[in-house]
């Protein structure tokens, strides 16, 4: 969990998981990300990577939901709203993406908001995507030790997400999504803190665990 913010609705969230929580705390994306991934090849005792941005409500339910099918997929995500403001528009593009570019295009999202010229929603509840914005991704080992793990955009610390469909795509390894797994996803809260921590150079970071049983 990458957490430059304090968001409470999230935090009381992290808690009601019953799995080992690894928070890089005011850490710059790049930097935490590395920490993150570092951390989880050097122990093997676990086999699975599951970003969870700490604007991300992820509950127990849903996040389960997506642990029933890591046997079958090696990377499995849920959809979450874009932001508060588009919350029907969901943070998920179809296959076909054009990862000529360095971030993701704007009219390519999933929505059932009639109003939104995106993409249709699927009739399945599991396809296979091009795109899924880090929505609690759960990622197996074996991806992991094959992706870049830098972002897409200013000098590898912007657009992670993206960087990490595109590696998926050029490695052929493919990204499923659970279309009934819905966080609500609090984008623009404490967007200050956000940047604060993106753009900085001061280094005030630190990790903890959080462990709850």
């Amino acid at each position: 969990m990458p957490s430059p913010r304090d968001i409470p609705q999230v935090k009381k969230l992290w808690h009601e998981l019953p799995y080992d929580k690894y928070i890089v705390k005011y850490t710059p994306e790049l930097e935490a990300y590395t920490i993150a991934r570092d951390f989880f090849l050097k122990h093997n005792e676990y086999t699975h990577f599951v970003v969870c941005p700490d604007d991300l409500e992820v509950t127990k339910e849903g996040l389960e939901t997506l642990l029933n099918y890591t046997k079958l997929y090696p990377i499995i995500s849920g959809i979450s709203n874009i932001d508060e403001d588009r919350p029907y528009v969901y943070a998920v593009q179809p296959l076909g993406c054009d990862f000529t570019r360095d971030h993701p295009p704007s009219q390519k999202w999933y929505s059932d908001d009639g109003d939104y010229n995106g993409v249709r929603m699927p009739d399945k509840l599991i396809i296979q995507v091009g795109h899924s914005g880090f929505c609690c991704e759960v990622i197996s080992r074996e991806v992991m030790d094959k992706v870049s793990w830098v972002g897409s955009s200013n000098g590898g610390r912007g657009h992670f997400d993206w960087q990490f469909s595109k590696d998926c795509h050029e490695l052929g390894i493919p990204i499923h999504v659970h279309f009934s797994v819905n966080f609500w996803h609090r984008r623009n809260e404490q967007q200050i803190k956000t940047m604060l921590h993106k753009n900085t150079d001061e280094n005030i970071g630190y990790e903890f665990w959080l462990i709850d049983r």
